[in-house]
């Protein structure tokens, strides 16, 4: 049996008289409409998450504070006691799985605090992308197993600082073009991993966090790296391999956009594009910069209107809303 969803009702509803007043009652009656239980508990689970937020703020302050009156062996035993009651918790209660898992990021963060709190006794004189790397390898497998996007999400920035301060600090020699080439690639895994486990069903889509983050970590490096090459005198590190990799990614994009009836897809793609060829016309009309503004400017507004209509059209044919109906 099909499982009866809104796109489908919507469907119904533009090929039969079921008025939009009965569509909403509907909504409201299978609980698709959010009503006043479904607005506390997020309340409820806003508050618990700012709580757990200040809580771990909170540990950090209190080291820093007190920093010079605490023993080594206090600071270091205080962080690994926070770190494995934390851990207990989050393992062993029968607490709901959403409690559980934000109980999982908040060790996540004592992990960061606890290799912190390490460096600072002992000196160790390691780079910061070594504290960073040792962060992330130890919380990989509690990420693996949560499944929880707000987990992914910070195990991503993990992994984007490791590489960033690796390059700054190590690799100085890699060009930075190439550098922002890897990290385009580097998320573009992350979102199609993404999406292959969606599409086989081993997550539930959740919210739409960790995907819609994910894409903008991955248009905001291949962007910049094609306006790099702009106006390096065609001469940038990657010889233009930005481009190549755009191509494949925004046609792939698009292709699952209109797929998936994805609009975020639809939207921040052709907002890059936007993007680079504003550069491409400040870079053709550098010496007239009387032009220079001028065509930029009625680029833009012409491109973001016709991409603000056309995610319209889309939206009303894809998404009707009951009071269109």
């Amino acid at each position: 049996m099909q499982k009866i969803t809104r796109d489908l009702i919507y469907s119904i509803a533009r090929h039969s008289n079921w008025r939009g007043q009965s569509i909403a009652a509907w909504f409201r009656k299978e609980y698709i409409y959010a009503d006043t239980t479904a607005w506390i508990r997020f309340m409820q689970l806003l508050l618990l998450m700012l709580g757990g937020g200040f809580v771990v703020a909170g540990i950090v302050f209190f080291f820093a504070y007190n920093w010079d009156e605490m023993h080594k062996f206090l600071k270091l035993g205080l962080i690994e006691f926070l770190l494995m009651a934390v851990t207990v918790l989050a393992a062993f209660t029968r607490w709901s799985k959403l409690v559980k898992n934000l109980l999982l990021i908040a060790s996540v963060m004592l992990v960061g605090v606890l290799f912190a709190v390490y460096g600072q006794i002992y000196q160790t004189g390691a780079n910061a992308y070594d504290f960073f790397l040792g962060w992330t390898m130890w919380v990989i497998l509690w990420v693996l197993v949560a499944r929880f996007q707000p987990l992914w999400i910070i195990f991503m920035a993990l992994v984007n600082t490791t590489f960033i301060l690796y390059v700054e600090q190590v690799a100085t020699g890699l060009a930075f073009p190439f550098e922002l080439d890897i990290l385009f690639g580097i998320n573009t895994a992350a979102v199609v991993v993404w999406e292959v486990l969606y599409s086989k069903g081993r997550i539930s889509r959740f919210g739409k966090w960790f995907p819609r983050l994910a894409t903008l970590a991955v248009l905001v490096p291949v962007t910049m790296s094609m306006i790099i090459f702009m106006f390096d005198d065609y001469s940038s590190g990657d010889k233009g391999l930005c481009y190549a990799l755009a191509a494949v990614a925004y046609t792939v994009g698009i292709w699952y956009g209109y797929r998936s009836r994805d609009l975020f897809y639809l939207s921040v793609i052709p907002f890059s594009l936007i993007v680079v060829g504003a550069a491409g016309i400040v870079r053709i009309q550098k010496d007239n910069p009387e032009m220079v503004f001028l065509f930029a400017s009625l680029f833009v507004v012409a491109s973001i209107t016709l991409l603000v209509r056309q995610i319209i059209h889309l939206n009303r044919n894809w998404h009707a809303t009951a009071r269109e109906l």
